[in-house]
């Protein structure tokens, strides 16, 4: 699933790219990935409104439009937004332009689009259909779907060494899973948890309230270092995950631990990272200096 990193990679590009253009249409192959309106009162509703901004909630995409609504992508497991053109017929869609936008396979499972008045269009791939999109009343975005019940965003100034102390304090279990709850904090998933663990040397089943300060401080240290080292790279490519642009990004040539069951570990410690089942997730990590 995208995380934190490609969805701000996602949304930075949207900012370039639509703000200031109208939407003109909408098409899906499938109804219910529209989870507020029926595709009829949809397109009603949507057509002729401005993309002012785009911004980001955990692992949400939102664009606020002209006359109080906001349109939320959520792109779940396989999907992501692409800035492109394409033909549709029927529930038939072929890519009308060239690069990765036809190239990638990747890119080729659009079931929804969004037209744009400069004739290109937003297109969601996303080859497991669990993309969901919702519209509401920007003012009353926190009561849609799950947004209210967030918790704060890592790379926010007001997430705090002593906010994070605070939030662990509460909570009981495994570290990975902790960090990986959105209602503790928002955006952190498989990849970057396992990362972020690597960096900080601490093993993903330590129990959550046993940690150190040092420990939670390594922790909270790791978080904003490599969520932001992720968004320099614009995201990690190694599955489905792909650029606006459909290209890739380039975090998967930077991991530490997440899919590297085998290899040595790169702090040179004579560790071989492992691969463990926590949760029903997997888990990777050194044994030497995760202990």
């Amino acid at each position: 699933m995208p995380e934190l990193p490609e969805v701000e990679t996602i949304v930075r590009g949207l900012n370039q790219k639509v703000v200031g253009l109208k939407i003109a249409d909408a098409w899906t192959d499938w109804s219910k990935t529209i989870k507020t309106h029926m595709p009829a009162k949809f397109r009603r509703e949507i057509r002729g409104r401005k993309i002012l901004r785009a911004h980001r909630r955990a692992k949400y995409i939102m664009m606020d439009l002209s006359g109080g609504k906001t349109l939320i992508i959520h792109q779940k497991i396989s999907g992501h937004l692409l800035y492109g053109k394409w033909m549709v017929s029927g529930k038939k869609v072929e890519p009308a332009m060239g690069g990765p936008i036809k190239s990638d396979p990747y890119n080729r499972f659009i079931r929804f689009i969004l037209y744009l008045n400069n004739g290109y269009m937003l297109g969601l791939s996303d080859v497991r259909r669990f993309g969901k999109v919702f519209l509401g009343d920007t003012d009353k975005i926190e009561n849609i779907n799950e947004i209210g019940r967030l918790g704060p965003e890592p790379l926010s100034p007001k997430f705090t060494l002593a906010k994070f102390k605070e939030l662990m304090r509460r909570k009981r279990g495994v570290t990975k899973k902790v960090l990986m709850d959105p209602f503790v904090i928002a955006g952190i998933g498989n990849i970057y948890s396992d990362e972020i663990l690597w960096y900080a040397e601490v093993a993903p089943t330590r129990r959550v309230e046993k940690l150190t300060d040092k420990e939670l401080a390594a922790i909270y240290k790791y978080i904003k270092f490599v969520l932001k080292k992720a968004i320099g790279a614009k995201g990690d490519s190694l599955q489905d995950y792909r650029t606006l642009e459909g290209k890739f990004g380039n975090y998967q040539n930077m991991q530490k631990a997440y899919q590297l069951t085998g290899e040595k570990c790169q702090k040179r410690d004579g560790g071989i990272i492992k691969r463990l089942v926590i949760g029903g997730r997997s888990a990777h990590f050194c044994p030497v200096h995760q202990k």
